[in-house]
């Protein structure tokens, strides 16, 4: 260091010399002060590419973000081909809340490197948070065209092709991360979302019992598997997801808790209106229910809370208004 400050001291405009002992000091751990002879050799040569590409690399390890824009752009006017210059622009553009500059950048940086994934992710990325779907879903669509067996870019096509509602897309891309990782709970949960939306609910069933057997202690698996239970009108069995759902998730997940009891509450309104219009058609099932309502409750596919039951049995029956059915027949 002593010989390289010494060649400071002989030449004051070798930028060279300053960029040298920046090295130097940032091998001793100096980052502050290799950050200032770094800024010293820019002020001696405007031109030096070295001095604006440390300096830019190490304005963005210190999240000065305006200062790294700074020297990106020039980096990369004088070194058109510098790769690491175009990411590091596209970043700090972000951080500054310039969007399209940094979605311009990482086009730069695909030019140069068309091998590399995280430079598409990234610009998909960046489309999608200027609004810019179709644009977002294009890029990936390249990228999996590019990169057949990425689970990530076929994992974010999916996602995006679910908010332009082509759920055919979503479906087809869900099958093939299935393939590519069949262990990987995406892939199930992009497909129900596809089934679901096309109105194929049995299917959705299918794809997230699938998802629970992956992940079986996530709750709002379980609450998903109810909600399309229900509108499959498997009453009963989407009670019983419902109530593991809350239980799974009263310590843990307030959100998913307070889903689940809505829907249990909701779905025991449901069922007590079944329950009770039942009982006012048929003299059968009224007669059973009052002599067992748990067993007649349960062999009728309901499955009621322990607060519904009790209002079931609080009941008087007897005292229920006779449907038509039962009503006194009036021959003419």
């Amino acid at each position: 260091m002593s010989h390289l400050r010494r060649a400071i001291e002989l030449d004051a405009g070798s930028a060279d010399a300053y960029c040298a002992l920046a090295r130097a000091c940032e091998a001793c751990a100096l980052p502050d002060v290799a950050v200032e002879l770094l800024e010293e050799a820019v002020r001696a040569n405007p031109r030096c590419a070295s001095a604006h590409k440390s300096l830019a690399t190490y304005y963005m390890e210190q999240e000065r973000f305006e200062d790294a824009l700074t020297a990106c752009h020039r980096a990369v006017e004088l070194d058109p081909e510098y790769e690491s210059g175009y990411v590091h622009l596209a970043v700090a553009s972000e951080r500054t809340g310039d969007a399209g500059q940094a979605a311009a950048a990482l086009e730069k940086a695909i030019h140069l490197n068309p091998h590399n994934l995280r430079y598409r992710l990234g610009l998909a990325r960046n489309l999608l948070s200027q609004g810019r779907l179709r644009e977002s879903a294009e890029c990936l669509r390249r990228a999996a065209r590019a990169f057949p067996d990425s689970v990530d870019a076929r994992c974010a096509l999916a996602e995006v092709s679910v908010d332009l509602g082509d759920y055919e897309q979503t479906i087809e891309q869900a099958l093939r991360i299935q393939e590519l990782s069949p262990t990987n709970p995406a892939g199930y949960e992009l497909l129900a979302v596809g089934y679901y939306q096309t109105g194929r609910v049995a299917q959705a069933v299918g794809a997230v019992r699938r998802l629970i057997c992956l992940e079986p202690r996530e709750a709002h698996h379980h609450l998903k598997l109810g909600m399309l239970l229900q509108q499959h009108g498997r009453l009963g069995q989407a009670m019983q997801e419902y109530l593991r759902a809350a239980d799974m998730s009263s310590d843990y997940d307030e959100d998913t808790e307070q889903a689940a009891r809505i829907a249990i509450e909701d779905l025991d309104d449901i069922q007590v209106r079944h329950i009770l219009l039942r009982a006012a058609e048929d003299r059968v099932f009224r007669v059973k229910l009052m002599r067992d309502p748990a067993a007649t409750v349960r062999d009728h596919g309901f499955r009621l809370s322990d607060e519904a039951m009790e209002a079931i049995l609080s009941l008087d029956l007897e005292a229920q208004p006779p449907s038509s059915e039962d009503a006194p027949r009036v021959c003419h």
